[in-house]
């Protein structure tokens, strides 16, 4: 009967020990989301054509704050130009359904004088471009619409285009 408590008693510490620590792991998991939207949308393969506009649908604001909104783009070997001319629509509609649009001609310098990326990376390349700086409240939430503004049609070796917006 005594070893059969102790054993009995040890599984009640492992079972204890177990739900502490998923309910530690849990709460870092919740802890670690500083970003209230950070996404990113793969542009056609065939290239990227003018009129293919890219819609980011960001969530309500949890809280009211003064956030960053940034551009990242991720390109190959195959872009044949130094720098790239985005229009970016940002709407923004606000708790009380109150819509305002601000329109932003982004213009993305991705090669340096020599021809090096500016980009991180080694084939594929990593650029962030700032975009606005915005005071949103509790509540609000956006629409972000990026197109392209080259004077080709279509736009081979850019992979992705992405929104990040952080609370600062």
């Amino acid at each position: 009967m005594i070893s059969n408590k102790k054993t009995h008693n040890g599984k009640q510490i492992l079972h204890r020990a177990a739900v502490v620590m998923v309910a530690a792991f849990a709460f870092m998991l919740i802890s670690c989301d500083t970003k209230p939207y950070f996404k990113f949308i793969s542009t056609p393969s065939s290239g990227w054509d003018r009129n293919d506009t890219l819609t980011f649908a960001i969530p309500k604001m949890q809280e009211d704050g003064a956030y960053s909104i940034d551009l990242g783009l991720r390109t190959n070997g195959s872009y044949p130009f130094m720098r790239l001319t985005l229009i970016v629509e940002r709407t923004t509609i606000s708790a009380t359904q109150t819509k305002s649009t601000i329109t932003d001609t982004l213009d993305c310098r991705l090669v340096d004088k020599n021809g090096n990326p500016m980009g991180q990376g080694v084939s594929y390349y990593q650029y962030d471009f700032h975009l606005a700086d915005t005071k949103l409240s509790a509540g609000d939430s956006m629409y972000i619409a990026v197109r392209h503004d080259m004077k080709r049609e279509i736009l081979p070796g850019l992979n992705d285009i992405g929104i990040e917006i952080t609370k600062y």
